[in-house]
Formats: structure tokens, C-alpha cells, sequence
């Protein structure tokens, strides 16, 4: 049966619980698939925030970018920068997504990051602790931009992680205008 036909088949509450499951069973999948740890290691994904909606659903939620050149994070032992050889780090972030709610007048949003660190030739086991910077453009202002961090714990291989900013709160948008920009931001960090 193709989609066309089973969405034909459903009426407007059947086709939101057939999303909302769908949804729910895509998003463990992306998470199980980016959980690192062994068997204690829990992602808690429960939330208290209301159910979504169908407006929702259809509502604007800008799309989510990185800036070019910060999907990227090197770190090089003092004072060799660009050398290969002196990588003590590298990650990457490979998918980013978001999630949007209208409520009196306002946008709520979440934005998150995933991506995997790796030690380079000067790498060790230990604790790294990443930045990432979700900045968010209405025309030529910027209405929000957070510094987040996350602590990843290195082991021998690559190690994944999922970056999450669940504050973000904007009026609603009178135009479709937004743009979400995430990626790692290496300072200053005097600035937006």
C-alpha cells in the first residue's frame, strides 16, 4: 500500500497518532543508534511538555543548517596548530534536527546535534568537553544565540554524543524568515 493510500485511509485524529508513533519509533531508533555506552548507559528521553499538537505538526519550524566550517573541531597539542601529526581530538557533527510548538504567541523550539569525537595520534582516554553554539537569524538580526557544552568521555575509539538545546523561546514569527545555525564555536566567547 502506498503512502497516498494509507494517508487517504486515515481520518485527521488516526493520521496524528500514526505520525506521533512514527515519529516516537524513528527517533529511538536515531537514538539507539547513536548510544555509545554499554547497558548502564540510559538516554532519557521522557519529557513533561504537552503532547504535539496537529497545528503543530503543520506549522513553520525553520530548517536547521551548520555553518560551513564548524561541522568541524581539532585540537592540536600547544603550539601546533595545522600540524596532522599533533591532533589531539577531532569530531564532527553529522546530523542536527529540531523540533517546533506554538503556544500564546510564542515559538518554542528544540535543536539538536549528533556527532562523533576520535583521539588523533596525541589523543588519550579522559573527558573532552565540546562547544556548540546554536544562533538563530531573523533577516539581519539575531534574536537568539547560546554557547552550550557537552562532556564527552573518551575511550580507545570514537565515541558519539547528542547535543540538545531545549530553551529556546522566540515570538511567534510573522514571517518565514528564520534561520537555525548550529556548530562548534571555538570563542571568543565575549561575543553573540
Amino acid at each position: 500500500m502506498g503512502i497516498g493510500t494509507c494517508r487517504a485511509g486515515l481520518d485527521g485524529k488516526s493520521a496524528v497518532r500514526t505520525i506521533r508513533s512514527l515519529a516516537a519509533i524513528g527517533m529511538l531508533a536515531a537514538l539507539a543508534a547513536c548510544q555509545s555506552g554499554g547497558p548502564s548507559e540510559v538516554l532519557d528521553v521522557s519529557s513533561n511538555d504537552e503532547a504535539f499538537t496537529e497545528a503543530d505538526l503543520r506549522a513553520y519550524c525553520p530548517r536547521v543548517t551548520l555553518l560551513e566550517g564548524t561541522a568541524y573541531l581539532r585540537t592540536y597539542t600547544d603550539g601546533n596548530e595545522g600540524n596532522p601529526d599533533e591532533v589531539v581530538h577531532q569530531a564532527v557533527i553529522s546530523d542536527v534536527t529540531r523540533t517546533c510548538r506554538y503556544r500564546n504567541g510564542q515559538l518554542f523550539m528544540t535543536v539538536a546535534a549528533a556527532g562523533r569525537v576520535v583521539n588523533g595520534p596525541k589523543g588519550a582516554p579522559g573527558s573532552l568537553n565540546l562547544p556548540v553554539r546554536v544562533a538563530i537569524r531573523a533577516g539581519e538580526n539575531l534574536p537568539y544565540s547560546q554557547l552550550g557544552r557537552i562532556d564527552v568521555a573518551m575511550g580507545g575509539g570514537a565515541t558519539q554524543f547528542i547535543f540538545r538545546d531545549d530553551q529556546i523561546v522566540l515570538p511567534e514569527p510573522e514571517t518565514r524568515n528564520l534561520q537555525v545555525i548550529v556548530g562548534f564555536d571555538e570563542g571568543p566567547y565575549d561575543t553573540p
